[in-house]
C-alpha cells in the first residue's frame, strides 16, 4: 500500500475558476474515495470559516500501486488542467497514526 503526499498550490486570484471545476474535481475524489484508495483530501483556505478569501491549495493523501499510476491520474486532474493549480508536489508517505 505506497501512500503519496499530494501538496497542490492554486495560483493566485483562482477562487472563481475553482469555484466553477470545482464539481468535476470531487467527482474524480468520490471515485477514488469508492475505490478505498482517497486516505484523506481538502482544501487550505486562506482564512477559516471564510471561502471568499481563497484558497492556497489542496492537500491529499492517496493510495495508488506506483509513481507512474498517481501521475497519470493526476494528469487528468480538473483543477490542474483548468489552471487552478500552479504547482503539484508528490511526496511518498508513511502513515503511522492512527493505528488499524
Amino acid at each position: 500500500m505506497p501512500l503519496f503526499l499530494i501538496t497542490c498550490t492554486d495560483h493566485e486570484n483562482s477562487l472563481e475558476k475553482r469555484l466553477a471545476v470545482r464539481p468535476k474535481h470531487l467527482e474524480r475524489l468520490q471515485a477514488l474515495d469508492a475505490q478505498g484508495r482517497l486516505i484523506v483530501a481538502g482544501a487550505m483556505p486562506k482564512q477559516h470559516g471564510n471561502p471568499q478569501a481563497g484558497f492556497d491549495g489542496s492537500t491529499l493523501i492517496v493510495d495508488f500501486d506506483s509513481r507512474e499510476e498517481l501521475d497519470a491520474w493526476l494528469a487528468l486532474e480538473p483543477f490542474w488542467l483548468e489552471g487552478v493549480y500552479a504547482q503539484i508536489d508528490v511526496k511518498p508517505f508513511n502513515k503511522a497514526f492512527p493505528q488499524g
